[in-house]
C-alpha cells in the first residue's frame, strides 16, 4: 500500500489552518495549500486523481460560500510514499512574547477556526450529493469572483429552487423562508434601472448602482436558500 498525497493550490490565501476527513481522504487546508492524503494500492491512483479533483472543488466552493470570497483551484501533483520508502520530518521552535490576552484570542479564534471548519466541509459534503445544492454554490462562487458585483448570480440561486420546486410561493415553503424575501431577491436584480442587475441600461434612465442595503439583502436571501437547501440533504 502506498500513501498518496494530491496537493492543490487555493487563492486567495486562507488566514487559518484546516483538517478534517474528506472519505477517502485526510484534507488539510493551509495558507494557498489543500492537501489530500490517503493510503491505497497503486492500481487505485487514476480513480483517487479523479477524487481528488472532485473534492477539491467541492471544498473550493463551500470555501466562497463561508467566507465569502471568490477562489481559484490550480493543481499542483502529487507525492506518493511507497511502503518501502522512508518519510523525514524537520520542526522548528519559535519563540515569541505574547501578550497579557494571547491566550484567550487565541481560543476565541481556535473556536471560529473549528466552526468554520465544520461548516465548510459539512456543505461541501451536502453539495457531492445534492447537485442542485452544487449548482447554487457555483452561482455564489461567481458572484463572490466578480469584481464588479453584479447581481445575475445571486438571481440564478433562486431560479435553481424556483425550478426545482415549481415556482417562488413552493419554494419558499419547502425552504422555510419568506417569500417576501424571494421576491425582493428577484426584484431587485431584474430592476433595469440597476446598472450591476440582470438587465442594466433597459430602460431610459436614470440609472443606478444597487444601494449597499439592496445588495446586502440580496446576498442575505441567496445564503438563506443555499443554508435551507443543504439541510435536506
Amino acid at each position: 500500500m502506498n500513501e498518496y498525497t494530491f496537493k492543490f493550490r487555493i487563492t486567495p490565501r486562507i488566514d487559518a489552518d484546516y483538517a478534517f476527513p474528506f472519505p477517502p481522504f485526510d484534507a488539510t487546508l493551509r495558507e494557498t495549500t489543500l492537501a489530500l492524503r490517503v493510503i491505497a494500492d497503486a492500481a487505485d491512483e487514476p480513480r483517487l486523481r479523479e477524487q481528488a479533483d472532485q473534492v477539491a472543488h467541492s471544498v473550493v466552493r463551500s470555501l466562497s460560500y463561508e467566507l465569502g470570497d471568490g477562489f481559484d483551484l490550480d493543481y499542483q501533483g502529487r507525492h506518493v510514499l511507497r511502503d518501502t520508502g522512508q518519510q523525514s520530518v524537520t520542526v522548528s521552535v519559535n519563540f515569541t512574547v505574547r501578550p497579557a490576552d494571547f491566550e484567550e484570542r487565541e481560543a476565541a479564534e481556535r473556536r471560529e477556526r473549528q466552526g468554520a471548519q465544520s461548516r465548510i466541509v459539512d456543505l461541501a459534503r451536502h453539495e457531492t450529493i445534492d447537485t442542485n445544492l452544487r449548482d447554487m454554490l457555483e452561482h455564489w462562487s461567481r458572484y463572490a469572483a466578480d469584481p464588479e458585483g453584479r447581481l445575475h448570480p445571486l438571481y440564478d440561486v433562486l431560479q435553481v429552487v424556483e425550478r426545482l420546486y415549481g415556482g417562488r410561493k413552493k419554494a419558499a415553503t419547502a425552504l422555510n423562508v419568506s417569500e417576501a424575501d424571494l421576491h425582493g431577491l428577484g426584484r431587485i436584480s431584474n430592476d433595469p434601472s440597476v446598472l450591476n442587475g440582470r438587465h442594466p441600461g433597459r430602460t431610459q434612465g436614470p440609472h443606478r448602482i444597487a444601494t449597499e442595503a439592496e445588495v446586502n439583502n440580496c446576498e442575505r436571501v441567496a445564503r438563506s436558500i443555499i443554508k435551507s437547501q443543504a439541510t435536506k440533504t
